[in-house]
């Protein structure tokens, strides 16, 4: 795992939430838009094998690196 010394700005491309399975209570809601990217890492649960941290302000989570559009100058 990579976490950046200067987080990154990027546009999420799609409204992510969960809801947990046993009882419906809601976990999370990232709206599509901007969010921090915080880090990096290797997963092959992702499509491409890496996975982007990611926070909003609220809550963390990881996603596919293919659902962001990097805004700055900055590899994942």
């Amino acid at each position: 795992m990579k976490l950046y010394d200067k987080p990154v700005k990027a546009f999420l491309h799609n409204d992510l939430s969960a809801i947990e399975a046993h009882d419906g209570e809601f976990i999370y809601l990232f709206e599509k838009g901007y969010v921090t990217v915080l880090g990096a890492f290797e997963c092959e649960k992702y499509t491409g094998g890496i996975a982007c941290i990611i926070f909003n302000q609220e809550d963390v989570i990881s996603v596919g690196k293919g659902m962001l559009r990097f805004v700055e100058n900055k590899k994942a």
